[in-house]
């Protein structure tokens, strides 16, 4: 699996429209089953992708947020 940061063309906006179109065509009932468990599969691994990325800028914000905070205690 590639990881957002390992990836310089990996975008939130990007995975998130490809998630949704997958499941589209999972939910089409158009697709083979085989085909539906790969869709699947690379829909997870997608969701997986964004959740990670969220996390680390969740991360990021926070450590920002605390440096306001302690810099505010200075003053």
């Amino acid at each position: 699996m590639v990881f957002p940061k390992e990836s310089k063309d990996w975008n939130y906006e990007t995975a998130i429209s490809s998630v949704e179109e997958m499941i589209q065509k999972i939910e089409s009932g158009d697709l083979p089953l085989e085909t539906v468990f790969s869709q699947f599969e690379l829909a997870v691994e997608q969701v997986n992708q964004c959740e990670q990325f969220l996390n680390q800028g969740m991360g990021k914000m926070n450590l920002m947020i605390e440096t306001l905070e302690d810099c505010e205690e200075e003053f």
